[in-house]
């Protein structure tokens, strides 16, 4: 029963409110607004009708405005109404700001008391829902109407806020950079959802996960270990992995299903980012296959319609509930959990001794029943999701290109990184000191493989540039949606290809020979530009400029290189991750490396002349110019001999050796 005196939120929200005659009520305390929650008089609704927000040109304090409040009040009326009224230019929000930042708190001293909703514009919103391939967890009319009726929990708005605010055109004032508001915004979620983090939910589930994409792509991946481990310890505290008990004879409902499907996809996710971020040393998956005794994500048009359907589980099973319900389609986002499995399966095989110590031509071997499984997946998609560029610009067309690209980047990762752990590291040799165990057994079917071996790795990442090539047509509005995978994919066939482009071979495809360098100036300009919104890039981006340093001196000019140098690398290949900070382990060596100077102004995301909005025509910002390629990536640059050094240890095991997630020597935390 409701009962006669509501607090003003729940009257703004028009929400029942539930509570023992004195605030914080049900409804606030569940949103983490408890200390905002307040009853009006008795007899009086004067405090429910006040302003939600202090009117700018005010001469006096709103009663209920304590001093700590008043400036996150005032920001966010400077930038929902996008004008100043202080004198000389100053808005509210940057004076508020200026007294704010200068101590350690001041984020929770600019935030707190701030209504995450007043900054959820149209402009974050549609960035949201452009990653929901990602966070495929929400019921998307759902969480809009959430977010109209304010009822969305607090810490989720914050995630939300976190993961959109850097693909906006302008930051919210009183943050200078996109990246910073959206690394106040993730600090502000943390500290709500830390105050209660013994109650389980799914929402909490959710924000954690979310939380754990955001430091990834921030390049903090010990954070993001550590809160993935968090959010999969609460889905197994809340049975998630289980199928809920169906309705005795009858058919659920269609409110009970999209509560039913928002629990699997949420266990889901938490699945997919545990087997993305696997690998490396010390990052085991947490979550096996067999702990997955729920039906895949349906498709996305019977999750938004709440159509009941049953869809197969991961290992092709179906268990059809009784009654029968008719048999969903598999999408895109189920698709993508097929293929992180495999990707855990071969994040696994690449840490492992097995590499070295298999022949990867028998039938037998783990390598040739990863091969398969890949194979496998590959040919089980539908005719509409197989890759081919025609593909893309479709999915484009019905805006599910990023999905789509995100599912095969997946694929291709994989498959570069089998084929990699076989390419020498330093480039052609004629000794054995990068060999195999058993190189000296059979030395000519060890050539034979690694030739063919070679020209697998160069076609699987050539398709990935020319996926970028076509991408980058699209224009902004499509690539400000792309998730950091996607990068890390890119960095690394960027990589495969500038060992192409260094160390040719008269067995290698002349039409990829050709076009190697223009490929790797055109990544390389990609993942300048991608550090904008995931600071990650910025790490990858100068681990390539490195590379091509170093690669120079490998040269015939550049003098032999010694049996030491050689098999300290293939260590780096083997035990992957040991050599540079890991979300698990402390570096050995905390020193600064001199190679790395992150940039301190971030380029402006732009998009080729010819690209718009949509994908076919003029830029997402009118104003950007297009970056020249040669003040990009220059492939000719030098470096002092001891930056070369430094660069012996960092440069190229960086690359050979580093999984996603990881992050490069030097680069400072967020």
């Amino acid at each position: 029963m409701r009962n006669p005196v509501a607090c003003v939120s729940c009257r703004s929200a028009k929400q029942k409110c539930l509570h023992n005659d004195a605030p914080p009520c049900d409804r606030c305390k569940a949103s983490g607004r408890a200390h905002l929650c307040e009853f009006p008089p008795p007899g009086t609704s004067a405090i429910h009708r006040r302003p939600k927000r202090p009117r700018l040109d005010s001469a006096s304090t709103p009663p209920s405005a304590t001093p700590g409040h008043t400036g996150a009040h005032q920001a966010a009326a400077a930038f929902h109404n996008g004008r100043s009224d202080a004198p000389n230019g100053i808005s509210p929000a940057n004076a508020a700001a200026s007294s704010t930042m200068q101590s350690p708190n001041s984020t929770s001293s600019v935030l707190d008391g701030l209504d995450p909703f007043d900054l959820l514009t149209d402009e974050v919103k549609n960035s949201y829902l452009r990653c929901s391939y990602k966070w495929s967890f929400h019921h998307t009319p759902t969480l809009l109407l959430r977010i109209r009726d304010r009822s969305l929990e607090a810490w989720m708005a914050w995630a939300i806020l976190a993961l959109a605010i850097r693909f906006v055109k302008e930051p919210p004032p009183p943050f200078k950079t996109q990246t910073e508001a959206s690394n106040a915004f993730a600090a502000h979620a943390r500290q709500i959802l830390q105050s209660d983090l013994e109650t389980p939910s799914i929402s909490r589930v959710q924000a954690l996960l979310m939380l754990t994409g955001h430091d990834w792509g921030a390049g903090n991946g010990r954070r993001a270990w550590i809160y993935l481990g968090m959010a999969i310890r609460l889905v197994e505290v809340m049975d998630l992995c289980q199928e809920l008990k169906p309705p005795h004879n009858r058919h659920p409902t269609r409110q009970e299903f999209i509560e039913a499907e928002v629990r699997r996809r949420t266990a889901w996710t938490c699945f997919l980012m545990d087997s993305l971020l696997s690998g490396g040393k010390g990052r085991k998956r947490s979550l096996d296959a067999s702990d997955m005794q729920i039906q895949l994500p349906c498709e996305r048009e019977s999750f938004v319609f709440g159509e009941v359907v049953c869809t197969e589980r991961l290992d092709g099973s179906l268990r059809m509930p009784s009654p029968s319900q008719p048999i969903g389609e598999l999408g895109i986002i189920a698709y993508s959990m097929r293929a992180a499995n495999i990707w855990g399966k071969v994040a696994r095989w690449a840490c492992s001794e097995v590499v070295t110590s298999e022949l990867p031509w028998v039938p037998s071997s783990e390598f040739q029943q990863l091969t398969y499984n890949l194979e496998t997946w590959k040919k089980s998609l539908p005719q509409r999701l197989q890759y081919d560029l025609f593909s893309l610009h479709s999915h484009n067309a019905v805006d599910q290109g990023q999905a789509y690209c995100y599912m095969h980047s997946i694929y291709f990762m994989s498959y570069m990184f089998m084929h990699r752990a076989y390419l020498p590291v330093l480039g052609p040799h004629h000794g054995t000191d990068e060999a195999p165990r058993s190189y000296n057994e059979h030395p000519e079917m060890w050539k034979d493989w690694q030739k063919r071996s070679r020209g697998e790795l160069f076609r699987e990442s050539t398709m990935v540039l020319e996926m970028l090539e076509e991408m980058r047509t699209f224009g902004v509005y499509f690539l400000r949606g792309l998730v950091p995978w996607i990068g890390f994919t890119i960095y690394t066939a960027v990589g495969v290809m500038l060992y192409s482009l260094n160390f040719r071979s008269d067995d290698d495809d002349p039409a990829i020979a050709d076009k190697a360098k223009e490929r790797v100036m055109q990544g390389c300009v990609f993942l300048k530009e991608m550090q904008t919104q995931w600071p990650m890039a910025a790490t990858w981006f100068e681990t390539i400029k490195r590379m091509q340093a170093y690669y120079r001196t490998l040269q015939p000019e550049g003098g032999p290189v010694s049996p030491d140098e050689r098999q300290a690398l293939r260590r780096a290949m083997i035990d992957y991750g040991a050599l540079q900070p890991s979300p698990v382990h402390k570096p050995v060596d905390s020193k600064p490396d001199p190679t790395i100077n992150p940039p301190t102004v971030q380029p402006t995301m732009v998009s080729p002349a010819n690209s718009h909005q949509n994908g076919y025509g003029n830029s997402f910002f009118p104003s950007a110019s297009p970056l020249e390629i040669d003040e990009t990536f220059d492939l000719n640059f030098d470096i002092s001999d001891a930056d070369m050094e430094a660069m012996m240890m960092n440069a190229t095991q960086d690359f050979w050796a580093s999984f996603p997630g990881e992050v490069g020597v030097g680069y400072p935390p967020s």
